[in-house]
């Protein structure tokens, strides 16, 4: 586990930290929620771009939610980068 004590998470500026907080809205971010949060966003993003044909407000809505699915994916890719997960590497919750 990667405490927030740990020197990765204390050596990242403060901008970055921010960064995590606010895309997680949790002291200690773990990969499952932001693998989830992007495959939920890539679903519902993809079916609202199809209700785009009927409406245009729903493409709008699909756009904005595929745009957040990309977002978890480089987020989730600087937290790999930067190592702040709190679970261990290769830890299975199920």
């Amino acid at each position: 586990m990667i405490e927030k004590d740990s020197a990765n998470w204390q050596n990242l500026p403060l901008w970055l930290k921010c960064w995590f907080f606010f895309n997680f809205l949790a002291l200690r971010p773990r990969r499952a929620v932001a693998k989830r949060i992007e495959v939920i966003s890539h679903l519902t993003g993809f079916a609202f771009c199809l209700f785009g044909f009927v409406s245009e407000a729903a493409l709008a809505g699909g756009l904005i939610m595929l745009a957040t699915a990309y977002l978890f994916c480089l987020l989730g890719w600087q937290a790999d980068k930067y190592g702040i997960w709190y679970e261990a590497p290769g830890f299975d919750p199920a």
